[in-house]
């Protein structure tokens, strides 16, 4: 089909001047159903859905406290859930009541708190007298001194002088400064040992350091604990 020449000037006296003379290139565009539209929101949506990331879940992990000389584990007596109860030395039995979580109070101090019952390794009554029992419970927030410990690290002396001297690891309470110690009189801790807080070695060489000496074992590797 084509425009006449008196068609394009009957148009343009009424101030309608053709695009083109062709008119299938002056059509709009046909307007998007409602349909289409909100398939097409759908669709973007469900792709950020997918391509937004999920945070990822960060777990605990947990750690067992390992006497030195004697390889016996610090446990909750019995793996019982009751506040107050003791801790002593016990072989390695892949309980929970041997694992337990540390938890950052700030300035190098950490709570221990035991995987199976969710309590914290503390002094008994908050007590800071020397030889206080070490107790789970459930009182467990930053700043209380009773439930917050530090490692701390001695070199031990050596005759003639050795390039890479041992390292041993001690566990200090923050309330009265005592180190995390299994009972014995012998020096060598033996199987259901209480653990409690003593005076700290200092030298590493005492008669009483492999009470206090300690090694901290994750699952995977021994990272050190600040």
């Amino acid at each position: 089909m084509r425009f006449s020449c008196a068609r394009v000037d009957h148009l343009a006296r009424k101030g309608r001047t053709p695009t083109s003379l062709n008119p299938a290139e002056g059509r709009r565009p046909r307007s998007m159903t409602f349909g289409a539209l909100a398939m097409t929101l759908v669709l973007v949506a469900t792709s950020f859905a997918v391509s937004t990331p999920t945070p990822a879940y960060a777990a605990p992990r947990y750690a067992e406290i390992v006497n030195r000389i004697s390889g016996l584990r610090a446990d909750v007596m019995w793996a019982s859930t009751n506040p107050g109860q003791g801790v002593f030395l016990w072989p390695d039995n892949a309980s929970y009541s041997q694992e337990f979580e540390f938890l950052d109070s700030g300035n190098g101090y950490f709570r221990i708190k035991a995987r199976h019952s969710g309590q914290c390794l503390q002094l008994l009554g908050g007590n800071p007298r020397e030889g206080a029992p070490i107790v789970q419970d459930t009182y467990c927030e930053p700043g209380y001194a009773p439930a917050e410990w530090r490692t701390d690290y001695i070199i031990p002396p050596h005759e003639p002088c050795v390039c890479f001297p041992e390292t041993y690891t001690i566990i200090r309470n923050h309330a009265n400064g005592r180190c995390l110690d299994a009972v014995s009189s012998s020096g060598i801790p033996g199987q259901q040992a209480p653990l409690q807080a003593w005076n700290c070695i200092r030298t590493g060489d005492e008669w009483n350091r492999w009470n206090q000496v300690w090694s901290i074992q994750y699952s995977w590797g021994n990272p050190p604990i600040h």
